[in-house]
C-alpha cells in the first residue's frame, strides 16, 4: 500500500494537526509515513499545506507529484491543488469557503461538505473543522483506522484538554456520519 495526499488551507485551519495526525496513526498502525508541513511567515492566516506519505514499505523521497488525495480547506489551495490531484483521486473540499463552481476537474471524486457549519453545529466553533473535514476523509479513504485517530486524542487528556478531546471526537464522527 502507497497512499500520497496533501491537506491546504489558511495558517489556523489545523492543516498541519491534520497531516501529522495521519501520520502518527500510521505509525502506531505499523506503517511507514512521512509529513512534511510548509506553512507562510504567518501561520494564522497565511497559508499551510503539508504532505504525507503512508505506505507498507520504505518511503524513499517526499516528492508528491499527483496525490492520491487532496483535504482543500479554502479556496487559494483549490486553486493550487486541483489540478496535481491524480485522475479517479479524491478531493474534500470545504464548501464554506470554497465555490464548487471553481473545480475544473471532472475526473476526480469530489465531496464538498460545510466543514465550518457542521463544526459550529456539533461542538459549538468553527475550530474543529480540521476534524469534521478528517472524518469525511477517512470515511472515503480508510488509511488508518478511526479507532487509532481516537486513541491518539485521547492521550493525556486532563482538565480543558478533556473537554476538547470530546469536541474533536464528536467533529470526527460528525464528518465520518456525513453524506454528499
Amino acid at each position: 500500500m502507497l497512499f500520497e495526499f496533501t491537506t491546504a488551507g489558511f495558517g489556523g485551519q489545523g492543516i498541519l494537526y491534520m497531516g501529522d495526525l495521519i501520520a502518527d496513526a500510521a505509525l502506531r498502525e505499523g506503517r511507514n509515513a512521512t509529513f512534511l508541513p510548509t506553512y507562510g511567515a504567518a501561520m494564522r492566516g497565511g497559508t499551510a499545506n503539508c504532505v504525507i506519505i503512508v505506505s507498507d514499505d520504505e518511503i524513499g523521497s517526499m516528492a508528491l507529484d499527483q496525490p492520491d488525495a487532496a483535504i482543500l480547506m479554502n479556496q487559494p489551495s483549490l486553486n493550487k491543488f486541483q489540478g496535481v490531484v491524480k485522475a479517479g483521486g479524491l478531493i474534500i473540499g470545504n464548501s464554506n469557503i470554497i465555490d464548487p463552481a471553481t473545480l475544473k476537474r471532472t475526473d476526480v471524486r469530489v465531496v464538498w461538505i460545510p466543514v465550518m457549519q457542521i463544526s459550529k453545529d456539533v461542538v459549538g466553533t468553527e475550530r474543529s473543522a480540521n476534524i469534521v473535514a478528517l472524518g469525511a476523509f477517512l470515511k472515503r479513504e480508510p488509511i488508518v483506522k478511526v479507532t487509532t485517530i481516537e486513541s491518539i486524542f485521547r492521550e493525556g487528556a486532563t482538565g480543558k484538554r478533556a473537554a476538547m478531546v470530546e469536541k474533536n471526537l464528536a467533529a470526527l464522527r460528525a464528518g465520518l456520519e456525513f453524506e454528499a
